[in-house]
């Protein structure tokens, strides 16, 4: 079975014209027609998919195409290279990712791993968390295209949950948050290009601190020699022991795909008939343990006790994670810092600003329970062009107006236990309102975006602050006192309603958004006091 994912047209993409028309393209062909019917989007059937192939895209950029320094990396961002220039840049490198043959094969171990019981292809997917939990009931038994068994070993390489005893997890753990810087639509409609999408994520090496070389592969992808096991006793993997640009390629899984007993059929991935489908690979436990201060360019990190760790997401995105995703942020116990890429938007920010460029943050990742995943995250941030000089100002502002929002929804979540149960009853604590917390994240979130939007934009930042702050409590106090009216007298919860309990509670709730940390933080004027009646 040949497939070379750097020589071969393997993944499909979306056009700018023809509504939408599709195209398989190789890596190398990312640019092409991007004058005329630009590819503008990665069109694989499943959405962990499309974050996994941006990244295998983004590392091949910083791996065999990197800028030297921010010039250049500013004139290929308007000035894209042609298809030429990029096959040119990653023929070095196409040994690396041969899908099979006799040699090293891209994500695989280089033993047979012969001794191991085959699985079934579909167990790579992350979301069928071993054949235990599945999102998607129903897998066509044929098998999987080598494409798309290639994406689903990647995904799984590249986010690698627990898996059980020295079946260990990604470079960043498991289940890592991804954030991406990536252009906004222009306001005529027209959808930025995959080039753009891809090249505002790669780092210039004088950003890096270091470059790579073809001579540097053996080092880079870890297939291309024997496995750094990880048995009792071993040290872990550092980016010290092999070429920090292992981010885009760490293998911490042992896999081997079946490749030799390839089946006709459907694939179960994207539906297509295939006459050489991959129906199972075998896996071995105890393969490279990655330790130390990785730090890959594309995911956040928190700083706490001289440890660094990947951020991963939990539940939802929305702009409570703005803090740590889009700007730094610390408390008592920790700091939580973007990804390297969000930091050089800061960093550019004003050039990319006057050269017309309006960004989003893209943000995406699997919500894990140790092995099981919980569902996939995914949603978009806006990110705002801000001087230098400015920056300590709106980051105070960001950071005031979104601990209010959470000291809001901490009374709403009090509020709605004290008019659903009695003091004592047990089932204030057990009671889960992810759906009321869920809800009001979301549906503040464009009132919060507006606001900061104000201020950002106003010329005079004080005045503009103090009433963004106003009308921040204000349309924080008009939210929850609705959600409360919609959630108080809930049925399914309480099995019968106490209407004083309610109006109780409805009242503590006014009371406590006045409380003095959030007017400290929303700098809430003092109410004048009344005279004393006479």
């Amino acid at each position: 079975m040949q497939l070379n994912l750097l020589i071969d047209g393997w993944f499909r993409v979306g056009r700018a014209q023809g509504h939408g028309a599709s195209a398989v393209i190789a890596p190398w062909q990312i640019t092409e027609s991007i004058d005329n019917n630009p590819i503008i989007a990665l069109d694989t059937p499943r959405p962990d998919f499309n974050g996994a192939l941006a990244q295998f895209l983004i590392g091949l950029l910083q791996t065999a195409f990197a800028p030297a320094d921010a010039d250049e990396w500013f004139d290929r961002l308007e000035s894209p290279p042609d298809p030429a220039t990029l096959r040119r840049a990653f023929a070095p490198y196409a040994h690396a990712f041969e899908l099979g043959g006799d040699g090293p094969r891209f994500m695989q171990d280089q033993d047979t791993l012969g001794e191991q019981t085959p699985l079934p292809i579909t167990a790579l997917l992350i979301d069928t968390a071993g054949s235990e939990t599945h999102f998607v009931k129903h897998f066509p038994a044929d098998g999987f295209s080598p494409a798309m068994a290639a994406l689903a070993l990647y995904t799984l390489q590249t986010n690698a949950p627990s898996g059980g005893a020295g079946h260990r997890t990604s470079l960043r753990g498991g289940g890592p948050l991804t954030t991406l810087v990536v252009a906004a639509p222009e306001d005529d409609g027209q959808q930025p290009t995959l080039w753009q999408t891809l090249w505002l994520n790669v780092l210039d090496e004088e950003t890096l601190g270091y470059r790579a070389t073809p001579g540097d592969a053996v080092h880079i992808f870890p297939w291309l020699g024997p496995t750094r096991t990880s048995e009792k006793g071993k040290l872990p993997t550092t980016h010290e022991d092999v070429h920090p640009l292992q981010m885009f390629w760490g293998m911490p899984r042992r896999i081997r795909l079946d490749l030799e007993c390839p089946a006709a059929g459907v694939c179960g991935i994207d539906a297509s008939e295939h006459p050489a489908l991959v129906t199972r690979y075998r896996t071995k436990n105890y393969g490279t343990n990655y330790g130390g201060a990785w730090q890959h360019t594309l995911t956040p990190y928190t700083h706490k006790d001289d440890e660094l760790s990947a951020v991963h997401p939990r539940s939802d995105i929305s702009y409570r994670n703005w803090l740590g995703l889009v700007q730094e942020a610390s408390d008592k116990t920790a700091k939580r810092v973007p990804a390297r890429v969000v930091s050089r938007f800061w960093d550019t920010s004003y050039r990319l600003r006057d050269e017309g460029w309006r960004l989003r943050l893209w943000a995406f990742g699997y919500d894990m329970d140790n092995m099981k995943p919980r569902r996939w995250v995914e949603s978009t941030l806006p990110l705002f062009h801000i001087d230098p000089d400015e920056r300590a100002v709106i980051d105070e502002a960001a950071n005031h107006m979104i601990e209010a929002a959470s000291l809001f929804f901490g009374n709403l979540r009090s509020a709605l236990k004290d008019a659903w149960f009695a003091p004592n009853d047990p089932r204030r604590k057990s009671t889960k309102l992810d759906h009321v917390e869920d809800a009001f994240w979301q549906e503040t979130e464009p009132f919060f975006y507006a606001w900061l939007r104000a201020v950002i934009t106003a010329e005079d930042f004080v005045s503009a602050r103090f009433d963004a702050y106003q009308g921040w409590h204000r349309e924080l106090m008009i939210y929850t006192l609705q959600a409360f009216d919609r959630w108080a007298d809930y049925n399914q919860i309480t099995e019968q309603s106490h209407p004083r309990r309610i109006a109780a509670a409805r009242r503590a709730l006014r009371r406590f958004n006045y409380k003095k940390q959030i007017k400290n933080l929303l700098d809430i004027p003092e109410a004048p006091r009344q005279p004393a009646p006479t």
